[in-house]
């Protein structure tokens, strides 16, 4: 179950809860066992969500989730200040370094990545056509929800705070996440960056990662001190291991890394979206690092043979043609091995079976026909051959050398007198091979 949180001291809050209650089936029920300033009284059911309202604003709430009963996870509806124009938004809770606005010093409280893709998937599905839709790194209270919590917002001026629209969205968005979960496997801690992430938003909206908490560059300086304690509790509050930090704080990086957690890159986040981290970590260990060029194939299998191709045969198909190339690897790979930076295509590479293989060497045998006269395969080799250009067989023709050469190399005919000397009569028979394993 979803708990919901309305702040009757916030006038956007009061305004979503009331979109929220107009979606569904809710019944009004009564707890007579808390104030109703604490979310006692009069309260609302609905199928996967218990929705409450709370006197006092939503950052100063104390262990709020209590009101709740059995809560997986708790939203807060409300209003987001700031110069952003018309925006959407969501974040986790808590506090990195001071306590200005709720909660305490230093205190995090759970994210829930899960449902924060999900909740910012769907505003970016029903947000009205004038608003932008973004997240923010955690900034304030409360700090001691003791489940999964974030806020979703509206921002950021009166004009917007009073859009009953865009109140409608947030609340379209809240009750579209049913039956999410909190947590996931592929979550990612941020660390650096400004305080509405667009480097991480992307990630949500263009991969299969979640976020959990993000450190913005002014979150760090007020935390001042990151020692070990304080990150593992980032980590932990997350339910991740790994993380991005955005431009290059080695220091941070190191004290990450002595933590015991891992420092990826964007790249790695998003060459690794759509597959199984055990997969990504065997594929690492067998072929090459993502860093270093590991890049992923469709083939997605139990089974996995090591193969490494000739150098040259993948040099010479990839001067062909190199975007035939690549399809022909990308679709017959579980994983292969790449240079630099990624473009051209290296040695190892991961295949299902022996079948496999053999359909590489079968499509490289067709580029190679794209350039040579003859393509013969063998079963440990591929020759090919080709007629080129003989200097020495020119001479003997008398041509001397100069632009004629260069006629009779780029298969044009020349003259010579009386007569014309055909690009044929000065070739000669190339032969090049390329071992098989």
């Amino acid at each position: 179950m979803i708990g919901i949180v309305v702040s009757r001291s916030d006038s956007v809050s009061v305004l979503i809860g009331k979109e929220i209650l107009k979606i569904g089936r809710w019944v009004q029920k009564n707890d007579s066992n808390r104030t109703d300033a604490e979310g006692g009284g009069k309260y609302y059911c609905a199928d996967g969500f218990e929705l409450r309202e709370f006197e006092g604003l939503h950052i100063q709430l104390l262990q709020v989730e209590l009101a709740f009963k059995e809560p997986e996870c708790i939203i807060f509806v409300s209003r987001h200040v700031g110069e952003t124009g018309a925006l959407l938004t969501a974040h986790y809770t808590g506090n990195f370094g001071e306590a200005k606005f709720g909660g305490r010093p230093r205190e995090l409280s759970r994210s829930c990545p899960n449902l924060h893709k999900a909740i910012v998937d769907s505003l970016r599905k029903y947000a009205p056509s004038n608003y932008e839709v973004g997240i923010e790194c955690t900034h304030h209270g409360p700090s001691d929800v003791n489940v999964p919590s974030m806020f979703v917002e509206i921002g950021s001026s009166e004009q917007e705070w009073g859009d009953v629209e865009a109140a409608e969205s947030v609340a379209k968005a809240v009750i579209s996440i049913k039956g999410t979960g909190p947590g996931c496997e592929k979550i990612i801690v941020g660390f650096g960056g400004g305080h509405y992430m667009p480097r991480f938003e992307r990630i949500i909206r263009e991969t299969d990662w979640a976020i959990g908490h993000v450190a913005a560059d002014w979150c760090l300086e007020e935390m001042g001190r990151l020692d070990g304690e304080m990150i593992k509790n980032i980590f932990d509050k997350s339910g991740s291991n790994r993380c991005i930090v955005v431009n290059g704080n080695l220091e941070l990086e190191k004290a990450i890394r002595d933590a015991g957690y891992e420092v990826v890159g964007e790249k790695w986040v998003r060459e690794t979206s759509g597959l199984e981290l055990e997969m990504v970590s065997l594929m690492e260990t067998s072929i090459s690092t993502i860093e270093d060029g590991l890049r992923f194939g469709r083939v997605r299998s139990d089974q996995m043979k090591i193969r490494e191709l000739d150098e040259l045969l993948l040099r010479d198909v990839q001067a062909i043609n190199s975007k035939r190339t690549r399809e022909v690897i990308v679709k017959n790979t579980i994983a292969f091995e790449t240079v630099e930076n990624g473009s051209r295509i290296s040695g190892k590479m991961a295949i299902e079976d022996r079948q496999a293989y053999e359909n590489i060497v079968e499509e490289f045998c067709h580029i190679l026909e794209e350039k040579y006269d003859l393509v013969v395969r063998e079963e440990k080799e591929i020759s090919v051959r080709e007629q080129i250009f003989s200097p020495e067989k020119a001479r003997k023709m008398g041509v001397e050398e100069g632009p004629k050469f260069g006629e009779l190399a780029s298969g044009k005919s020349v003259e010579m007198g009386d007569w014309i000397l055909m690009p044929e009569k000065v070739q000669k028979e190339k032969i090049r091979v390329y071992k098989l394993s």
